[in-house]
Parts: structure tokens; sequence; C-alpha cells
């Protein structure tokens, strides 16, 4: 099978399990009604809320410049404010491919190379994992019976032991480490091998970024200040609706933790149908009608989305007039 093909079959997965949801979640709708609730929502609310959300990017951006400037190349905030938006942008219509746009702006306006930019982008993924675990386990003991109940309701329980798929897995899997274990110096020293060897190193560099920092609590302060965003965003964004408003900070952390398995799967639209379907399962707990909490759930996702749209594309165009001025400079020289 080709590498195109088994792009397009990923790609038609992602979108297929996307769909499945958007269809799941909307199949039932009173489209007049979900229309006013939506119409009707407190857009001051609503508009302080995604605010905080824009903040907690600019955050973002500023965090990531410590980890630039840790592997020796400075960026100015306003470049690396704008790759992270372009990277949201580009993951609502393709997903997972914002942390590669993010680096390619980057390397467009500050000549900071995609492998050491990327691996600082692995950094941040781990370090903003080891926050919502954080958060996570702050839920548990706060609110444990109500996570409990739900994650019972949606993990299949089963007592069979390894499926047909399980044991193919292994399998293959210690085939490679034979051939790894007996083929070792052939397999290193091939020229494949080398190039990608060649990759990794910078890609090392950019991983280990955060252990050169010079300004480590700054680094944690910004790390729990962006979360920290991220959540107010969704609780201030619950007084919108006269449903969600009487929910407690603690109630909509549960909302939080439980909203984000929906954009951490892998769905067309950062999060379109999965985000919606998690969001308003988890405010049903909280006695949220399900119109209600659907309409809760596409106000901010909705207004999220257009507004990164509308801020990527005017990031992109930015980043291009930049570098067309740059190439000019430099064709002058």
């Amino acid at each position: 099978m080709s590498k195109s093909i088994k792009n397009i079959l990923k790609l038609a997965l992602v979108f297929g399990i996307g769909f499945v949801f958007l269809y799941f979640v909307f199949e039932d709708v009173d489209w007049d009604a979900q229309l006013n609730k939506m119409l009707n929502a407190h857009l001051g609310w609503l508009s302080f809320g995604i605010g905080l959300s824009v903040v907690s990017h600019w955050l973002r951006a500023y965090r990531a410049n410590l980890l630039y400037k840790a592997i020796g190349y400075q960026v100015s905030h306003s470049n690396s404010f704008m790759a992270v938006i372009v990277g949201y942008m580009f993951n609502y219509f393709i997903p997972r491919a914002g942390e590669v746009s993010r680096c390619a702006s980057l390397l467009k306006t500050s000549q900071l190379p995609i492998d050491k930019s990327l691996g600082t982008v692995v950094t941040e993924r781990i370090v903003d994992l080891l926050m919502l675990v954080l958060v996570l386990a702050l839920i548990f003991l706060l609110q444990f019976e109500i996570i409990w109940n739900f994650i019972s309701a949606y993990t299949p329980h089963s007592n069979e032991g390894f499926s047909n798929i399980q044991l193919v897995g292994i399998s293959a899997a210690l085939i490679v480490l034979v051939v790894l274990v007996f083929k070792w110096k052939q397999v290193v020293s091939s020229k494949p091998i080398q190039k990608l060897m060649a990759l990794l190193q910078g890609f090392k560099e950019g991983v280990t970024s955060i252990f050169k920092l010079e300004q480590p609590v700054l680094f944690l302060i910004l790390s729990l200040a962006i979360w920290a965003g991220y959540i107010l965003m969704m609780y201030f964004c619950l007084f919108a609706l006269e449903a969600t408003s009487q929910l407690s900070f603690i109630d909509c952390l549960t909302v939080f933790a439980i909203g984000t398995i929906g954009v951490v799967l892998p769905a067309p639209g950062a999060g379109a149908g999965t985000y919606h379907f998690f969001v308003t399962q988890a405010l049903l707990l909280f006695s949220v009608p399900k119109a209600d909490g659907l309409a809760y759930a596409t106000l901010v996702h909705g207004s999220q989305m257009i507004l990164l749209i509308v801020l990527g594309l005017v990031a992109s165009i930015v980043i291009m007039v930049q570098k067309r001025k740059h190439e000019d400079v430099h064709d002058k020289a």
C-alpha cells in the first residue's frame, strides 16, 4: 500500500469519527429551538471567556520563546504568537497539522529550523500533558464519584484475553526486535538511518531545551497560567446561557476535563463532534438538558473556531509579507 493511500485512509478515518459524533449529537436536534438558545446567549460573557483563551495563546507563545532562547534562537514575541495562531487555524482544516504549520511559520519569520522547533513543540506537549494530569487528579479528588461513573459508563468491559489484532501486533514487534538485535550494525550504517539520525539530532536539541532554560520558574508559572486561562474560559462561558449559569467552578473543572477528551480524540475541525458530544454528556451529569449542553458546546467551539480562523488568516498574510520583504532585502544584498 502506497504512502498516499495510507494518508487518505487516515484522513478518511479521522473525518469518519467526526461525522459519526456529529450525527449522533445533532440527529434529533430541534434546530429552531437550538438557534434561539444561541441567539439569546449573553455575548458579553461569551466574548470575555473566548478573550481569555486568546490570552492563553499569547502566554503559550511567550512560554515557547523561553524554549527557543534555550537552544540559541531569538524569536520576537509577535512572530511566536502568529506561529501559534496559524497552528491552531490549520488544526481546524487538517487534523494534527497545527504543529508542522507552526514550525513552518517560525522558519519563514525567524529562520528557526523545523526539526529544532518541532522538538520544542514536543516538549510543550509533554508539559501540557503533565498539567492535564494534575487537573484530572484534582478533579478526581473533588468529584471522584461523578468522574468514575462517567468513565464506567463509556468504558467497554471485557474478560477476554488478547484479541487477534493484539496478538498480531505483539508478534510483529517481536520480529522487529529480533531483526534489530542480529542486524544492528547493518541497520545503523544504512543511508536512510543516517539521514534520520541527523534529523533526530536537531529534534533532540529542541526536546531537551527545557533542561537549558534560563528562567525555569517563569516557565512553570506560564504553564500554570495557560491552563488556568483555558479553564476560566469555559467557566465564564457558562454564564452565557441561563441553563449553565448555575454551575460552580468545581463543576466546570469536571466539564473541562471530560471535554478535553473530545479535543484529544482525532476529529476534523479541532474536535468538531467529539468536543460537542463529551461536553454535552458532562453537562448532563449536572442536570443540564442535552439541548442546552449542546448549545453551550456549539457556542464555545464555534466562537473559538471563527476567531482563530480569522486571526490565523491575518497572521498568515503578515507572515507572507514579512517573508517577501526578507527575500527582497536578501536579493538586493
